[in-house]
């Protein structure tokens, strides 16, 4: 393995274990605590940590798109050229992270117009939590089909 396979290894796991993390951890234990706090303190936690996570979110979902998508290029879609299942597998992956992503930065973020994603934030982030789990499942079976 190349030292740019290994960087670019790195540069897609830390971020991925950071965000990933966060978001389970965010839909099992910090929102539903939250969640029985009166509103004023409940937005005032919200707001101190959105404060300092959005840059985190934003960073990952950076370093997730830029490695993701030159290991893809440089060295999975060459070795695994003609299979149907992978690349389909890697369309499926992609979309549910896309989805993450757009769902992770409505949820951090202050625009208007995605105020109703942020009103029910449970709910998106629980939906969060379960496509991150979904994504790391078909992340193993694409490491386990072998090159072409």
């Amino acid at each position: 393995m190349s030292l740019l396979a290994i960087v670019l290894r790195w540069m897609h796991i830390v971020p991925a274990v950071v965000a990933g993390g966060a978001t389970v951890f965010s839909a099992l234990a910090l929102l539903p605590a939250l969640g029985t706090r009166p509103d004023a303190e409940r937005l005032a936690v919200r707001e101190a940590i959105m404060t300092r996570w959005r840059w985190v979110v934003m960073t990952c979902i950076t370093l997730l798109l830029g490695s993701g998508l030159a290991n893809f290029f440089l060295y999975q879609a060459p070795a695994h050229r003609g299979q149907p299942l992978y690349h389909g597998l890697f369309g499926l992956k992609f979309l549910m992270a896309m989805t993450v992503f757009f769902l992770a930065s409505a949820l951090t973020g202050r625009s208007a117009g995605l105020a109703r994603i942020r009103a029910n934030a449970r709910f998106w982030t629980g939906l969060n939590a379960a496509l991150v789990v979904a994504i790391v499942l078909v992340s193993g079976i694409l490491r386990s089909i072998p090159p072409s």
